[in-house]
């Protein structure tokens, strides 16, 4: 039997049209609610209880189980046994997150910002909060909020570029229902096995204070890192700090055409303090500046492995230098649906974000060379309607030494969407990377693993690349065991890199690909993710390549 691989995408697109079809089928008809409307909400305007001056009353915490089981359908013997087993946050949890408190004037941007920081929890999927009564100048609020499943099994597995990934292990994100995660992982890797060790507090003391610790005992080398302080977590926030602690030791390989051809050892160590304020949110925007110190320094010796057909050992490196940064950021966001997830509330950025930090090394102080370091980053909407967003994300970083740059990256990437219907969407995302005087041990790849689907992982490497990435996106209703949001795509892409590759991998010119693939949006598990089942069939390329990639990913969206 031969499988003719047309056909099969042809059968795929008519099974995705059909049920997009039946889910449309179920829309036909609207509920009572959605015809009168909620009296409750109806009753009491937030916009007007803002512009009257109201005083915050009580605060109600209503933190939901993981299942309905007011809902005939999640009233099952499983979901209630999941319920039982579960710890459901704790109400101070969700309480000290909160950007108000009784007795405050009552501020809806303060209410929309304190959702958006709730639902940025991996241990809750949703949150809202709306005023419940409203009488003689004092509103009442109640903060409902919705958990996941959070002590989970994490079974990995990940398929790209022709090699597959995978990972046992046991993680708890909500530990005691304090929003605290702890657990351990064993992940075989294209690079390497690792078993990995994490504890993390975002919220220590409850006062937004991030605590995190990591540890893995890697098959080439370890990796360990501290981490304590407090970010501007929201948008008046008046003070930051940070202190990072890492270091470890790795086996780096380079690739040409999916093979390993070179490696090297590297042990790194990377420390950072620095303290930030801001004066708040003035007119709708926020002005934020931090100093600090680094230290980064990196030291390289041969690989283990001698018969690689390409010897390369990196110089080494080590910098001391203060920096100062400075963040404007716009308030200015929107909540939508069907966008990068699936049937989830989903908070979007559409102001203007700009982020520039600068430091300098000296040679006379522990540094290798005089060098300036810098990052600049930029984001801005350039265009949002109710139907089409386009984007665009900027950044560049490096140092600059002697006059020249060295490890300078220029990166951009263009987004769009156009919502075709209320279950389609157009999306387009054109991206590019030129690099400048790259260390070794900081290559620029395009393959299977970076968006070009219908390859092997890190097939091609140069100095600068492009890729340009087409889908269609299908949004349905079908949610099976009401566990999994499902939706469905079909992409095509193209990309290519240019420039002299460090290991003298040939330049393969343009490479395209088109596939198929399903989407699983996770609803009731505490990672978030969107699972991908993608099957891509390459246009061009060397003739050993795959006809077919078979991937599988989790990630953060559609």
């Amino acid at each position: 039997m031969v499988w003719r691989p047309y056909k099969s995408c042809a059968a795929a697109v008519g099974v995705l049209a059909l049920s997009f079809s039946w889910a449309h089928a179920e829309d036909e008809l609207p509920t009572v609610a959605e015809v009168l409307g909620d009296p409750d909400e109806a009753a009491i305007n937030p916009e007007q209880v803002e512009a009257d001056g109201a005083v915050i009353g009580e605060i109600i915490i209503n933190n939901q189980n993981i299942f309905d089981l007011e809902n005939p359908e999640e009233d099952k013997w499983l979901y209630r046994w999941a319920n039982r087993l579960h710890m459901v946050t704790k109400p101070k949890v969700i309480q000290s997150q909160l950007l108000f408190k009784e007795g405050d004037e009552y501020s809806l941007r303060e209410t929309e910002e304190s959702e958006r920081i709730l639902r940025l929890n991996p241990y809750l999927i949703d949150a809202d909060i709306k005023p419940v009564s409203y009488d003689d100048g004092v509103v009442d609020l109640e903060v409902t909020t919705n958990d996941v499943w959070t002590l989970t099994p994490e079974v990995s597995l990940n398929r790209s570029g022709g090699e597959t990934e995978w990972g046992l292990g046991l993680l708890e994100k909500n530990l005691f229902g304090r929003g605290i995660q702890v657990g351990g992982q064993y992940k075989r890797t294209i690079d390497r096995d690792i078993l990995f060790l994490e504890y993390t507090d975002t919220n220590f003391l409850m006062d937004q204070y991030r605590f995190s610790v990591n540890y893995s005992n890697n098959s080439d080398g370890f990796f360990r890192r501290v981490e304590f302080g407090k970010p501007f977590y929201a948008l008046d926030r008046r003070r930051a700090g940070r202190l990072w602690y890492s270091e470890g030791e790795l086996i780096t390989e380079l690739y040409s055409l999916g093979d390993v051809v070179a490696e090297f050892n590297q042990d790194f160590t990377y420390h950072e303090a620095f303290a930030g304020f801001s004066k708040g949110l003035q007119n709708g925007w926020v002005r934020r500046y931090s100093m600090g110190v680094a230290y980064d320094k990196d030291e390289f010796g041969p690989g283990e492995d001698p018969t690689l057909p390409v010897t390369i050992i990196p110089e080494d490196r080590e910098f001391l230098y203060p920096f100062f940064q400075f963040e404007l950021v716009q308030d200015k966001y929107e909540t939508t649906t069907n966008f990068d997830q699936i049937e989830l509330t989903e908070d979007r950025f559409v102001g203007t974000w700009f982020n520039a930090r600068i430091g300098y090394s000296h040679e006379s102080a522990v540094s290798s060379d005089d060098a300036w370091h810098f990052f600049l980053g930029y984001n801005n909407t350039l265009v949002n309607t109710a139907n089409t967003s386009l984007t665009l994300n900027a950044t560049a970083l490096g140092r600059h030494e002697e006059g020249v740059f060295e490890n300078a990256t220029f990166n951009a990437v263009a987004r769009f969407h156009q919502r075709l219907t209320e279950k389609q969407l157009f999306y387009v995302s054109v991206s590019g990377t030129a690099g400048e005087n790259l260390d070794l041990d900081n290559p620029i790849y395009l393959g299977g693993d970076t968006g070009l689907r219908g390859y092997p992982l890190r097939y091609q490497n140069g100095e600068s690349k492009a890729l340009v990435t087409l889908e269609h996106r299908l949004f349905t209703d079908w949610y099976p065991w009401r566990l999994f949001r499902v939706g469905a795509a079909v992409f095509f892409d193209a990309g290519r890199v240019w420039g002299e590759s460090p290991v003298g991998a040939e330049n393969l010119g343009i490479l395209k690909d088109v596939g198929f693939g399903l989407r699983l949006g996770s609803t009731r598990l505490g990672n978030a993710k969107v699972f991908h089942i993608d099957i891509a069939f390459p246009l061009d390329g060397d003739e050993d390549i795959d006809s077919v990639q078979i991937l599988f990913s989790g990630k953060g969206s559609f």
